[in-house]
C-alpha cells in the first residue's frame, strides 16, 4: 500500500508539472506579434463577423462563408466576449487551451496505463516538440481538431477496455467536436484506427461493424444539426464548398491549388515537426549494432507475432499513429499540421525509447543534451549580439533583405534587464542542467529543460519581431488615418480568385468592401489594390482620377506582395 501511495503521489506530482509547463509555455505568450499570415486573421475576422452580425451559424465576412465549420471561431468568440472584441490574444487562445487540455488530458491517462515517469517523458515531448508548440500558438483550426482527435481516440481506447460495452458516448462526443471543427475527418480518423485495431485483434466482422456504426452514428448527431442550420442559410453555394473542402481536398479535385506535395512530403515534415527529438532518435541509429535482416516468410512471421504481442495500451497507440500518417498520404493536399493527431501516440513510443536509452545508451542521452545545450549557448548569444550588429552583413538578396527586416524589428526592443534576461535564459538552464547531470537521472530531463527555454525565448523575442515585421498591420493604421470612420474599398479582378488581404480586412475591423470590373462605387473615396493586380487595376478605375497615398513599407506582407491606398475621384470630363 505504501508503493501505491507513493506511486499515486509521483503521479499527482507529475501531472502538476505538465500542467504548469504547458501553461508557462504557452499562455504567457500568445499575444506578443501582430497577425502575419493570411491564415491567422481569415479565421479571427469569422468570430469578428459572428460578433457584429450576431449570427453564430454561418456568418459572412468580406463577402465569404468560413471554409471551416464554426467550433474554432465560436472558442474564439467566447474567449472575446468579456472584452467585447477579437485581439490576437483572444484569437490565439482557443489552441492554447486546446494544447494544455489535450497534454494533461494524455497524461492522466496514459499515466495509469503506462507508467507515471514514460507518460511524463510523453507529454514533455509533445509539448515541446516544434509542430505541436507552432499549432499551439496560433489561431488555425489545426490544435483544436488535434485535441478533439486525440480525446476521441483515447475515450475508444478506454471503451475497448470496457469490452465495447454500451455507447462511446464519450468518444463520440470528441468526435463531434473535431467535426465541427474541420469537417467529417475528426470522425473518419478515430473510426479508421478503431476498425484497424479490431481487425488485428481478430474481433468478429459483425463486431467490428456494429462498433464502428455505433461511434460514427452518435458522432454525427450534434454536427448535422449545425450542417443543416447552415446549409438553411447558404444554400448551394454552402454544400459546393463543403463538398470541395472535404471531399474535394482528398481526391485532388479543388478548384484552386492546395498545398499539393509528394509522397514522401510527410516523412520530412514528420522528422521536422519532432525537432529536437529527430536528433535523439538519429543518434540512437549510431549505437546500434545492425545487422542484415532475414527477408524471409519467418522473419516477417515473427514480426508479426512480437507486434501483436504488444500489450493493448501501446497497440492502440501504434495503430492511431500509422493511420493518421496513412490517411494523409492518400490526398495530394499534404500539410505538415494534418499529421499532428498522431504526435502524442508517436511521442509514447519515443518515451520507451528513452527509457530504453536510460538504461542500455545512457552515453546516448548525454551526446544529444550537450548538443542542445551547445545550441542553446549560440542561441542566447546570438539574439544578444544581433540586437547592436550591423545587419549590412546579410547581403541584398531578396531572403537577406527580408531577414533584415525581420532582425531590424528584434533591434527596436531594447536591451534591458527584460532583453537580456529572457536572451540568457537558455544558457542559464543549460548551465543548471549541466551541473545537475552529476545526478544521473537528470540525463532523461535535461535536454527537454534547456530546449522549453528556447521556446519561451523564442514566443518572447523573436517571433515577435517577425510577427511585427509584416508591414500589414502599420500600413491598416495608415489607412485610419485617412478613413477613420467610413469605409474603404478593396480591388479584386472579376476574373480571378484572388483573396482579400486578410490581416489588413481584420486591423481595419473588417471594414472593407470589394470593389471588382461592372460594380458601382462612390463619386470619391479610398481603395486598396495588390500590387500585383495595379494594371487591371488602372484600367477598371479610367473613369476616375487615383492619387496613391499610402504603400507598404515593404513587400515582405502576409501575401508577399505591396499592397497601396489610393484616393480616387470621379473624373470632371
Amino acid at each position: 500500500m505504501k508503493i501505491e501511495n507513493n506511486t499515486d503521489n509521483r503521479r499527482v506530482v507529475y501531472g502538476g508539472i505538465v500542467l504548469i509547463l504547458a501553461v508557462l509555455l504557452t499562455l504567457p505568450w500568445l499575444g506578443l506579434g501582430h497577425f502575419y499570415t493570411r491564415g491567422e486573421p481569415r479565421e479571427a475576422l469569422v468570430a469578428v463577423a459572428m460578433m457584429e452580425q450576431g449570427n453564430y451559424i454561418l456568418p459572412v465576412f468580406q463577402g465569404e462563408f468560413a471554409f471551416k465549420p464554426p467550433m474554432l471561431h465560436w472558442l474564439v468568440s467566447l474567449f472575446s466576449l468579456p472584452q467585447g472584441f477579437v485581439s490576437e490574444y483572444t484569437a490565439r487562445m482557443p489552441s492554447a487551451v486546446a494544447s494544455i487540455a489535450m497534454i494533461f488530458a494524455f497524461y492522466a491517462f496514459y499515466s495509469r496505463r503506462v507508467n507515471s515517469a514514460k507518460a511524463l517523458i510523453a507529454s514533455l515531448i509533445v509539448m515541446t516538440c516544434f509542430e505541436v508548440h507552432r499549432a499551439a500558438m496560433t489561431c488555425r483550426v489545426d490544435m483544436v481538431l488535434m485535441a478533439f482527435t486525440v480525446g476521441a481516440v483515447m475515450a475508444l481506447s478506454k471503451w475497448m477496455e470496457n469490452g465495447y460495452r454500451r455507447w462511446p458516448v464519450v468518444a463520440s462526443l470528441l468526435a463531434s467536436g473535431a467535426i465541427l471543427t474541420k469537417g467529417p475527418v475528426g470522425a473518419i480518423l478515430p473510426c479508421f484506427a478503431l476498425v484497424v485495431y479490431m481487425l488485428i485483434r481478430r474481433e468478429r466482422w459483425q463486431r467490428v461493424v456494429v462498433a464502428a456504426l455505433k461511434f460514427v452514428v452518435l458522432s454525427a448527431i450534434v454536427p448535422i444539426f449545425w450542417y443543416v442550420a447552415a446549409y438553411m442559410q447558404g444554400g448551394d453555394r454552402f454544400l459546393q464548398l463543403v463538398l470541395e473542402e472535404n471531399f474535394g481536398r482528398f481526391l485532388g479535385k479543388m478548384s484552386y491549388e492546395s498545398h499539393e506535395n509528394g509522397i514522401f512530403y510527410n516523412v520530412e515534415m514528420l522528422l521536422a515537426g519532432f525537432v529536437p527529438y529527430t536528433l535523439l532518435a538519429v543518434f540512437g541509429l549510431f549505437a546500434v549494432k545492425w545487422r542484415k535482416p532475414e527477408w524471409s516468410k519467418r522473419y516477417f512471421v515473427g514480426l508479426w507475432a512480437r507486434f501483436r504481442s504488444i500489450d493493448n495500451t501501446r497497440m492502440f497507440a501504434i495503430v492511431a499513429a500509422v493511420c493518421v500518417f496513412v490517411f494523409y498520404c492518400i490526398p495530394k493536399s499534404k500539410r505538415g499540421v494534418y499529421l499532428l493527431p498522431m504526435y502524442p501516440f508517436a511521442a509514447l513510443l519515443l518515451a520507451d525509447y528513452v527509457v530504453y536509452l536510460y538504461k542500455e545508451k545512457r552515453r546516448v542521452l548525454k551526446v544529444f543534451f550537450v548538443t542542445v545545450a551547445s545550441l542553446a549557448v549560440i542561441y542566447s548569444i546570438g539574439l544578444i549580439a544581433l540586437n547592436v550588429a550591423d545587419l549590412g552583413f546579410l547581403g541584398d538578396s531578396r531572403s537577406a533583405r527580408r531577414m533584415a527586416v525581420q532582425l531590424a524589428e528584434l533591434q527596436r526592443m531594447h536591451l534591458n534587464a527584460y532583453y537580456i534576461g529572457i536572451a540568457l535564459l537558455p544558457l542559464v538552464v543549460a548551465a543548471i542542467s549541466w551541473l545537475l547531470l552529476r545526478r544521473s537521472k537528470f540525463v532523461v530531463y535535461g535536454s527537454m529543460a534547456v530546449w522549453a527555454a528556447m521556446t519561451v525565448t523564442l514566443d518572447a523575442l523573436l517571433n515577435p519581431a517577425i510577427k511585427n515585421s509584416v508591414p500589414d498591420f502599420q500600413f491598416a493604421q495608415s489607412v485610419k488615418v485617412y478613413q477613420p470612420d467610413g469605409r474603404v474599398y478593396f480591388y479584386r479582378p472579376a476574373d480571378t480568385g484572388a483573396e482579400t488581404v486578410y490581416t489588413v480586412a481584420f486591423y481595419l475591423d473588417d471594414r472593407p468592401m470589394t470593389y471588382s470590373e461592372g460594380m458601382s462605387l462612390p463619386d470619391r473615396g479610398y481603395i486598396m489594390v495588390r500590387e500585383d493586380n495595379k494594371d487591371k487595376f488602372m484600367k477598371a478605375m479610367s473613369d476616375y482620377d487615383l492619387t496613391e497615398v499610402v504603400v507598404t513599407t515593404s513587400e515582405f506582407t502576409s501575401f508577399k506582395k505591396n499592397l497601396s491606398l489610393f484616393e480616387f475621384k470621379k473624373s470632371s470630363e
